[in-house]
């Protein structure tokens, strides 16, 4: 009888359960779910998935590089919240490079995280994390020359430190240790290099017509922003930025219409008798 059930349990399947996937296999299926998330802007689900990858495999690289993404995505869809995301970010980048020094990824984000908690720092504070988005994002250049938004993160500080002026700048280097030495025309440049090696990328489209516009180079300004729009969006910040570059082009159109018009009227004036 004992011989019977055991072999009826057999047949149904119930004499043991599956053997469970081994950790590292959970952990690359969760990986997968929350990529499939992240690229539906369904962050909230991403970074549960990302956070049971990490969980089934502390150590894993991609895993944690893939929650640092989705964190700063989090903060940026969410200003009041944005801090702790930030700095959850910030924490495991740290760990990224304090374990894999050699990977771009880890450098990247650092950089990315310190550049989002720029606005929660003091006037202090922002000449030091200045100093580190220099550091942390030429590494990730030099790491990986083809890593684009490394050239866009070390643009964006460039840009934004250019209007700095010379006694601020007098004063950080004598305090504390200096800004970064980047001008505009590095930022352009840096910015082109970064469209260059993912023509397709919205946001460093958008950057660089921000650059530009700044520059005074307004027809220029122009076609990138009319490229920008024109690409599908990959983040939810390009979904944010379409709504400011829509208003920036008709803006930059705008002027270019009324001072052809000026233009125009200068000519006829100087023509009349």
């Amino acid at each position: 009888m004992a011989a019977l059930v055991l072999s009826i349990g057999v047949a149904m399947g119930l004499a043991s359960p599956a053997p469970a996937a081994p950790p590292a296999a959970a952990a690359a299926e969760a990986l997968a779910r929350g990529d499939a998330r992240h690229s539906e802007f369904d962050y909230d689900a991403a970074r549960r998935e990302y956070e049971q990858a990490v969980a089934l495999e502390p150590g894993g690289y991609d895993a944690r590089a893939r929650l640092a993404h989705v964190l700063n995505d989090l903060g940026g869809e969410r200003p009041a919240a944005a801090r702790p995301l930030f700095e959850e970010s910030l924490r495991l980048s740290d760990a990224l490079v304090r374990d894999a020094p050699e990977r771009a990824e880890g450098h990247y984000w650092r950089a990315a995280s310190l550049a989002n908690l720029m606005t929660f720092r003091s006037g202090p504070e922002k000449v030091k994390a200045s100093r580190e988005i220099e550091a942390a994002a030429l590494r990730a250049t030099e790491l990986d020359p083809c890593l684009a938004p490394a050239y866009a993160a070390l643009a964006i500080t460039y840009r934004e430190l250019a209007g700095v002026g010379g006694l601020v700048r007098a004063l950080a280097s004598a305090a504390l240790g200096g800004l970064p030495r980047g001008s505009m025309e590095d930022a352009e440049g840096l910015l082109r290099a970064a469209v260059a090696l993912d023509p397709r990328d919205p946001f460093a489209r958008y950057e660089l017509a921000r650059t530009l516009e700044t520059r005074g180079r307004r027809e220029e300004a122009i076609a990138e922003l009319e490229r920008s729009l024109g690409l599908p969006d990959r983040e939810a910040r390009d979904r944010r930025n379409r709504v400011e570059a829509t208003a920036r082009l008709a803006r930059l159109r705008a002027a270019g219409t009324a001072n052809g018009a000026g233009e125009r009227r200068a000519r006829r004036g100087v023509e009349d008798p």
